[in-house]
């Protein structure tokens, strides 16, 4: 077995709009406040070998690409009532405290075996220095399972804050029933996005993304999944018949049983530690650079599970966010696809990958007599790529973009891409009559999809949300660079620096309201990053930034789970090259001109922060703002460093409108075809609809050429369009829609 590496992940995400391994902000109070460091607040986890550990690791390898064991569990039951210390404040507030102290972790992570809490109580997770904290998690993050899962903290010491206000109606209910040591430094082998050893024929999902749309939905739809805090493997998201927009995750049964090593599992329990994390994905083809932690949802319903093919289907708590972007992807469970095929997934928890191949057939998995004869699908060989551990449960697709299986392993690497097995959906379709050991009995509830087949979903199609990106749309994104101060200047150009500057903004042009969830920001490393803090601001104005709408702390964090049940949220280092989600902590309406950015409050002279620009002479057009000496002046204009330039700030919109975003489907009767090499756009309206407007906008908003298009053919060259994806709006009448085309 390849090793799989469990990636822990941000989850910053509004307290209305998702439960379960959110955090809902605030800070625990600061650790010299009643600081104990030593006596009875911190228990002491008793040594253990870690020689023996890793020895035992190596014996449980096979050919199932599954998961990667980094944590020695020791089983608990540390309550409020049995350990730590309780503070009582000047206001009433009752204060628990709990320190965990293991010898030589590289991290630790808990699981709250029981959890309840009342309305106004907050729990946090941190080390002592405060450098990583998770939470604050509240009663939002009560279930019915009574569980907690937390992702790891930094170090070998954990404190355990637990705030309870006075005149609660109940008290909490918490108990520690598992900690679990990191013993092979999961941070520092947490995937930078790319390692050059095992991933260098891994081309990343972006470096596909910059030829052809033809992967974007079915990307949206692969996840990285963690299990019981210990394996990572990937999954899809995936349609049923009735296109109800349930959540159902595929992915493989032994991802979940720990290669059939647990015996008689309690599917619904493991199913309820699961971690999903949505659009962890390389910003650029190359550099491959850390995706996106943010996006993620903590805990599954089990639905089915098939050992004898190693299919297992869950289903989410919730259908994720509109600014998560999900897509549930078709399928095909019939004996037969149609080529050419690929393969979405996370390599060894990495940022997602895509592997082609123009051939595959039925047979028997050659490596274990667990499953059924001729149930999976084989990959002879990858034209492109290979699979790696964390990628098991990863859907195939095929030509259609619709899904025909799920990996169990093989033994394909780069230097020899060979002999994948896939388990079939059509093998695992009505295997047994059982509805927890079939796919029909939820793929196609009411039986009368005799096909096999099902088309995809966007959950959100009527108002979908629109990453809008300056620098993308440039098509010279693989160029960007943190542009330094021509010397004696130091620092960054669009950073804090000698100059004294500090606060900077990107430009976006919209048709009509709309309001922002959040952004991506692209940044190099930071160095010293505790000694940063910045905020995301919003402004409004005509031309130039002038009212500010919004101000967000600049502080990622992501999630991970303790081995079974708990989930938690950690700052998250910037250590490294990387993309970050900021979800605001409520959405902002703009409209026309908007301008969104970032504003450095303190920084030393040691380290500093900026986003990634496009260099000097990459671009005509001028998108980037800096507020220098109080006053607003465009990148051109830098005193020390005039350029046009955009920066690496991608706001994540929804127009507020639905006939804006209706998309076009196979029963609407407009069809829209694009001829790429000669820059042309042919719209065919049926006799029923004489006349309709057509516009063609840029995905920040711009509109580049709009008309008017009548019954028939309709042929349009589209002047100044560079390389990259553009939406047509079509509108007649009261009815207006919107697709996605490709230049």
């Amino acid at each position: 077995m390849k090793k799989l590496v469990t990636l822990f992940i941000l989850c910053i995400l509004s307290s209305n709009q998702l439960a379960g391994q959110v955090s809902h902000g605030g800070k625990p109070l600061p650790f010299a406040t009643l600081s104990t460091r030593s006596g009875s607040q911190f228990k002491e986890m008793p040594p253990f070998d870690v020689a023996e550990q890793l020895r035992i690791d190596s014996l449980n390898e096979s050919d199932l690409r599954s998961g990667f064991h980094f944590a020695y569990k020791f089983m608990t039951d540390f309550t409020p009532e049995n350990s730590g210390n309780w503070f009582t404040q000047a206001d009433g507030t009752r204060v628990w405290r709990l320190g965990i102290r293991s010898a030589g972790a590289y991290s630790i992570n808990v699981l709250f075996s029981e959890y309840e809490i009342p309305e106004g109580a907050q729990l946090f997770l941190y080390n002592p220095d405060q450098t990583h904290i998770l939470g604050a998690f509240n009663h939002l993050n009560n279930s019915e399972l009574g569980r907690l899962p937390v992702s790891p903290v930094q170090g070998d010491e954990l404190i355990i804050e637990y705030q309870e206000p006075a005149n609660v109606p109940f008290h909490g209910r918490l108990k520690v029933g598992e900690i679990n040591h990191d013993y092979r430094n999961l941070r520092g082998h947490e995937p930078i996005g790319h390692s050059p050893i095992y991933h260098w024929c891994i081309k990343p999902l972006a470096c596909f993304q910059n030829n052809t749309d033809k992967y974007n939905e079915i990307g949206r739809s692969s996840v990285l999944i963690i299990v019981n805090g210990q394996n990572a493997c990937s999954g899809t998201l995936i349609n049923n018949t009735s296109n109800d927009g349930k959540p159902y995750l595929l992915t493989a049964s032994h991802c979940l049983n720990d290669q059939f090593s647990i015996k008689n599992p309690d599917y619904e329990m493991i199913a309820g530690n699961i971690v999903t994390f949505f659009n962890y994905e390389s910003p650029l083809c190359d550099p491959v650079m850390r995706g996106t932690e943010e996006m993620s949802m903590a805990s599954t319903h089990f639905r089915a599970t098939n050992e004898n093919t190693d299919m297992a289907l869950l289903e989410l708590t919730e259908i994720p966010p509109v600014y998560y972007q999900p897509y549930y992807a078709g399928w095909n469970a019939k004996d037969q696809g149609s080529a050419p095929y690929v393969g979405i997934h996370h390599p060894d928890g990495s940022v997602k990958r895509l592997n082609t191949t123009d051939q595959v057939e039925l047979t028997t998995y050659p490596y274990t007599d667990n499953f059924i004869k001729n149930g999976h699908w084989h990959i002879k060989e990858w034209t492109d790529g290979c699979t790696r551990p964390g990628s098991s449960g990863s859907g195939l697709f095929d030509n259609n973009n619709q899904i025909i299986g799920g990996l169990s392993g093989g033994i394909s690497s780069c230097p020899s891409p060979y002999d994948d097995f896939y388990f079939a959906l059509s093998q695992s379709w009505d295997v047994s009559p059982d509805a927890d050991k079939q796919l029909k009995a939820w793929l196609d509830q009411a039986g009368t999809n005799t096909a096999r087949t099902c088309k995809g979903l966007d959950p959100y199609s009527v108002t979908p949300c629109i990453r809008l990106s300056n620098v993308k749309e440039s098509g010279k994104a693989e160029n960007v660079e943190a542009t330094p101060l021509p010397s004696p200047g130091t620092g960054p150009a669009f950073g804090n620096n000698s100059l004294n500057m500090n606060e900077f903004a990107e430009a976006y042009k919209i048709t009509g309201e709309a309001k922002i969830y959040g952004t991506y920001i692209v940044n190099p490393a930071i160095s010293k990053d505790k000694e940063i803090d910045v905020e995301i601001t919003v402004y409004g104005g005509s031309g130039k930034p002038e009212t500010l709408l919004h101000t967000e702390s600049f502080k990622p964090s992501f999630v991970t789970t303790n081995n079974n049940i708990d989930f938690i949220d950690s700052i998250k280092p910037l250590n490294r090259d990387q993309e970050t989600f900021i979800t605001f902590s409520e959405p902002v309406d703009v409209s026309g001109d908007f301008f969104i950015g970032y504003k450095i409050k303190t920084a030393t002279a040691a380290t500093s922060f900026s986003a990634y620009n496009l260099p000097k002479g990459e671009t005509s057009k001028n998108t980037t703002w800096i507020n220098y000496k109080g006053q607003w002046i465009e990148a051109s204009a830098h005193p020390a460093s005039p350029m046009s330039t955009s920066l690496f700030i991608d706001p994540v919109i929804q127009y507020n409108t639905a006939s804006a975003n209706t998309p076009i489907d196979n029963n609407n009767p407009i069809r829209i075809f694009t001829e790429t090499a000669s820059e042309t756009v042919h719209i065919l309206l049926p006799a029923t609809i004489r006349e309709a407007r057509y516009s063609i906008i840029s995905m920040n908003g711009n509109t580049l050429q709009s008309g008017i298009v009548r019954s028939g053919q309709n042929t349009i060259p589209v002047a100044g369009a560079t390389s990259g994806i553009y939406l047509i709006q079509i509108t007649y009448g009261e009815t207006g829609f919107t697709q996605k085309i490709l230049f």
